[in-house]
């Protein structure tokens, strides 16, 4: 158990978290606490950096006073001294994948399904959370509902020590463990640990090392926005722990009609801490639509959820049918580049100048041109006409711009006339985020499109265990501030609300 010292903050979604966990910071320091004596521990190098980057905004207080804002994994890599060459890699993957026959792909899916992972990308996540559920490795093997055989996985965990031992190597697991063995915990005055549902049993482990030295302890969580059990999570740890904890109330973020539909989801949930949680004064909007052809999202930012990424597929085609710039897992649904390349060369053909830098990058996506010397050679500063820049590439035609710019593919083509259609600002941040569900946690947007529907595999284990999948879709609700638009399902295999 974690010593009785321990202050412990549950917050629903939008009741400010992080936030509290800054003014409790902001007490620390108002005492007189060194800003080098508080610890910071996220989940996520991401979450981790945003409380640092808040720290410092609202503090006034540099990088260098904050050596202890970090995610565990970088903390043990720290106390441990370790450099990077110590550090399992990409090149060691491949000599491990020549070494042992096998194609290991770092996981490569954030579908947070084990069937949607390579079967040999399996036999690396299984071995991986036997570690970190502080099990052996047959106990985890019979845990998990999945097609590996037995022999395989025995065989892959064997050449992997072997492997990591020859050539000194730890990945981030082994970094927690020599860490709980070998390493050394800072002495804390004051140490807060953010999204604590996230923690695995190893890293709740390392929590109670760190204990040790620290005098004030916070933690901050919500056991109902615990989406990461199938990652070894361990809610139930939270929970036992929390009976007294504080419980933060007021949502900023969840109007009344969407704080219902997320009530009505997470009250399905059988095994979580009953608490209150109140939405705000304003009424909000939820609408079901048939389909998702129904939606229309011309105005306000859109955050577009579907529980894996082979559902988030369909919409993707949509949005790009559609014409609108947009977001996938944080990554654009097109190169900025090749749209200005497309609207600079219009504007070549209507008789305007363009820069030099301007130029090179149109001849960039003309297929088997190289740009010539001269032009990259000359001044930053000068601009070109279509008949200058004929001088320097005189094959260059006078046509229009998918004619013209080879490189780009007749999809992106589509795409980009539909765009150039709509009228898209593409030099913007895009304003529609597509995204599993998982990948959005912690985001929020005025208005949220979410599927209802579920993968085949997805959906079996829904039956198996409803209290995970139901938490998944709560915090899918919660993202939207304004308006929640829920699409019919499409097949018997969807939530239930």
């Amino acid at each position: 158990m974690l010593p009785s010292r321990t202050q412990i903050i549950l917050g629903p979604p939008g009741t400010g978290k992080t936030t509290t966990l800054l003014g409790l910071m902001e007490k620390e320091l108002e005492q007189g606490t060194e800003p080098d004596r508080i610890g910071f521990f996220a989940f996520t190098r991401r979450a981790a950096q945003e409380g640092k980057e808040r720290a410092m905004a609202r503090f006034t207080i540099t990088n260098r006073d904050l050596p202890y804002f970090r995610t565990l994994h970088s903390l043990a890599f720290q106390q441990l001294g370790l450099s990077r060459s110590s550090v399992l890699g990409s090149t060691e993957i491949a000599e491990l994948n020549e070494r042992l026959n096998l194609n290991l792909n770092l996981y490569g899916s954030n579908d947070t399904d084990l069937m949607s992972m390579t079967s040999d990308d399996r036999l690396l996540f299984i071995e991986n959370l036997a570690r970190i559920r502080e099990v052996s490795l047959k106990d985890q093997y019979l845990a998990v509902d999945d097609t590996v055989n037995w022999f395989e996985l025995e065989r892959f965990a064997r050449g992997l020590e072997l492997f990591k031992q020859e050539r000194f190597l730890l990945d981030y697991t082994d970094m927690l463990t020599d860490f709980l063995r070998d390493g050394v915990a800072p002495s804390l005055d004051a140490m807060f640990v953010d999204e604590a549902q996230d923690l695995s049993p190893l890293q709740w482990s390392v929590v109670r090392k760190l204990c040790e030295n620290t005098d004030r302890i916070y933690l901050a969580g919500d056991d109902d926005q615990a989406i990461y059990r199938w990652a070894g999570a361990d809610v139930d740890y939270l929970i036992r722990n929390a009976k007294s904890a504080t419980i933060l109330k007021q949502s900023y973020r969840v109007p009344q009609s969407i704080h219902h539909v997320a009530q009505r989801c997470i009250s399905q949930v059988s095994s979580r801490i009953h608490k209150e949680w109140l939405p705000r004064e304003e009424e909000g909007e939820v609408a079901w639509i048939p389909d998702v052809n129904d939606v229309d999202m011309e105005k306000g930012d859109w955050l577009v959820l579907a529980r894996t990424n082979y559902l988030l597929g369909g919409l993707r085609n949509y949005c790009k049918s559609e014409g609108w710039f947009f977001q996938i897992n944080h990554q654009n649904s097109i190169a900025v580049e090749k749209v200005h390349a497309v609207r600079n060369w219009e504007r070549l053909r209507k008789g305007q100048p363009v820069s030099v830098g301007d130029a090179i990058t149109i001849l960039k996506y003309i297929r088997k041109l190289k740009v010539p010397d001269l032009l990259e050679n000359l001044d930053g500063e000068i601009t070109l006409s279509l008949a200058e820049l004929r001088r320097y590439v005189p094959q260059l035609k006078d046509d229009v711009w998918y004619n013209v710019l080879t490189a780009i593919n007749i999809n992106e083509i589509s795409y980009i006339r539909a765009m150039l259609r709509r009228g898209e600002k593409i030099t913007k941040t895009p304003r529609i985020r597509l995204s599993t569900i998982h990948s959005a946690k912690g985001g929020e947007a005025t208005n949220v499109l979410l599927l209802t529907d579920l993968s085949s595999r997805v959906y079996e284990e829904y039956e198996r265990n409803p209290d995970d999948e139901s938490r998944v879709f709560y915090v899918a609700t919660t993202r939207a501030k304004e308006k929640l638009v829920l699409v019919e399902p499409q097949t018997p295999k969807h939530y239930l609300l």
